[in-house]
């Protein structure tokens, strides 16, 4: 692993587009600069600080710092733990070609009045980031339509990230709230998955019957209750929307047809078959009273 004691001057692709990491070594130095395009940084290693001006904001791990185009600023590290910057630039006219990217960064400008925007990501986020950035080194070594797609599509998961992260400014969180929230994130996102009572203590660093005991105090349900609540408001969703019964249970995070139809038929006081039919009753209503 390359250890830098200068910046790297790279310059955009065709297509708008670049990551790359850049480790620091204790000499890393860097004067100011000022670049055409946008750079999203995030910090995994070490820490410092971010000048511009007379100003400075300190940076530490798992931080996402923005930089905007035209920005004149230099990165400085603590010699001590020098960082680590995985870093996505991307151009003005990759935003303009992209409606959801316009609108994401017209988002972060209205949430974030600093000049360099900057969060703290809990250890779901973190992952998130992580994984966006390890697909899009993947996908910039390749040179076709698909590739070129799947960086526009990281790049979103980023700045999505970004506006869901922690802002630094706030009032400091201790760790393992940092962790619970995290692990809340994670099941909201991801309900329709397999998630283990065992996965999300681990997230935390705590036993599961910790986890599950300040999960109770927390949301007033046990994680299966919670799951179930969420699997179940979703399949609602897809049987007023599709009518499968077994579609709905998978999309869910159902596996098995005896299981959902009793956690259903519990959650709901109805069958789904049942649920189903007085949803076809009611739109048969509306559309009627419609005409």
């Amino acid at each position: 692993m390359e250890r830098r004691s200068r910046p790297a001057y790279h310059q955009l692709p065709e297509r708008g587009i670049l990551v790359f990491e850049s480790h620091h070594s204790s000499s890393f130095s860097m004067p100011p600069e000022r670049r055409t395009f946008h750079k999203l940084c995030w910090v995994p290693v070490g820490h410092g600080s971010l000048e511009y001006g007379q100003s400075r904001v300190t940076l530490a791990r798992d931080e996402l710092i923005f930089v905007p185009a035209e920005a004149t600023h230099r990165f400085v590290d603590d010699h001590s733990a020098p960082m680590t910057l995985v870093m996505a630039y991307f151009s003005d006219e990759v935003v303009q070609q992209s409606s959801p990217l316009t609108a994401l960064l017209a988002e972060l400008k209205k949430k974030f009045r600093d000049p360099f925007p900057q969060v703290k990501l809990n250890i779901y986020r973190r992952s998130g980031v992580r994984d966006s950035f390890k697909r899009m080194l993947a996908e910039q070594l390749r040179h076709d339509a698909e590739s070129t797609a799947m960086l526009h599509a990281g790049l979103l998961e980023l700045l999505v990230h970004f506006l869901r992260g922690d802002p630094t400014g706030k009032s400091a969180v201790p760790s393992r709230e940092q962790a619970f929230e995290g692990s809340l994130e994670y099941i909201d996102d991801l309900f329709h998955t397999p998630i283990r009572v065992k996965d999300l203590a681990d997230m935390c660093g705590i036993s599961s019957r910790r986890y599950s005991d300040i999960f109770k105090q927390r949301t007033g349900k046990t994680v299966v209750q919670y799951l179930n609540q969420k699997r179940v408001s979703y399949a609602q969703e897809r049987l007023r929307e599709t009518g499968q019964i077994m579609y709905a249970a998978v999309a869910a995070g159902f596996s098995d047809a005896t299981h959902f139809y009793r956690v259903f038929k519990r959650s709901t006081g109805v069958t789904p078959g049942q649920y189903v039919e007085s949803s076809v009753e009611a739109k048969a209503k509306e559309t009627a009273a419609a005409n």
